[in-house]
């Protein structure tokens, strides 16, 4: 498979090395970790083998994978509103039977939330964020597809629509599947440039991605959080992630 990715060195520079040298190797996650403390958050559970199981199996039909996929979305939509910037500092809480000796941070204001999903498979997520924080303060819309006619799968953006009060909230990027870092970046542009947010409040919500994405994202905006439930090895030279589990969009809303 002709296909690369990117990969730290001892001297914190990044090197593309081929496909083949990485699918044996159980280290690119720890890796992309160690490059990105701050800006890479891996969402935690053990529920998530076995959801993933359903949602990759390509015998896997589509009322089973939106069901299976909307309980996993859920788990790793929490993780996301977690990593907002804007939630308050920790402070003990009373319980009914005395003050807490631990001090906890309480979930953000969603009055300050905007999730902007980037149209049609970041709609899925978007629902998911809707249905955790029903006073959610708005919602933000962009289309992009890709050109499949293009050698690198370029991203085309035809159509954006903003809340004019986004500039003022913490952001919820919604997109399942982070690639090539094509899309992603294209509507990372849209936000910061157009509506003027600020990098640092912007968390980058998505199901499954690949080191090249990754790197992608963060090197054209480091102060953006990514929130991922996994990270698989590599793009195939279709550029889909590997193993991956296909177009979630097409799987999702059944014209697969």
């Amino acid at each position: 498979i002709n296909t690369t990715f990117w990969k730290k060195t001892a001297h914190t520079s990044i090197i593309m090395v081929s496909s083949d040298d990485v699918t044996h190797s159980e280290n690119y996650v720890t890796e992309l970790i160690e490059f990105y403390p701050d800006n890479l958050i891996i969402s935690k559970s053990p529920a998530y083998e076995g959801l993933f199981s359903v949602i990759r199996d390509k015998n896997t039909q589509t009322p089973s994978f939106v069901h299976h996929a909307d309980r996993l979305m859920r788990i790793l939509v929490e993780d996301a509103l977690a990593a907002l910037s804007s939630r308050p500092p920790a402070a003990s809480v009373e319980t009914p039977c005395g003050p807490t000796a631990q001090n906890f941070r309480r979930p953000v204001d969603p009055g300050i939330v905007t999730a902007v999903s980037i149209i049609r498979a970041g709609d899925s997520l978007l629902e998911v964020v809707r249905g955790i924080l029903p006073g959610l303060a708005s919602v933000g819309k962009i289309l992009i597809q890709r050109d499949e006619n293009s050698s690198q799968k370029n991203a085309v953006v035809y159509y954006d629509k903003l809340p004019p009060t986004i500039s003022k909230n913490d952001v919820i990027l919604c997109d399942p599947m982070l690639a090539t870092g094509g899309s992603s970046l294209a509507a990372l542009d849209i936000l910061v440039k157009k509506g003027g947010v600020d990098p640092g409040r912007i968390v980058f919500c998505n199901v499954l991605t690949c080191p090249e994405g990754v790197h992608a994202v963060l090197k054209a905006y480091p102060a953006v959080t990514i929130v991922t439930a996994q990270i698989d090895p590599y793009l195939n030279e279709q550029k889909f992630i590997v193993p991956g589990l296909g177009d979630f969009g097409c799987r999702y809303f059944g014209t697969a």
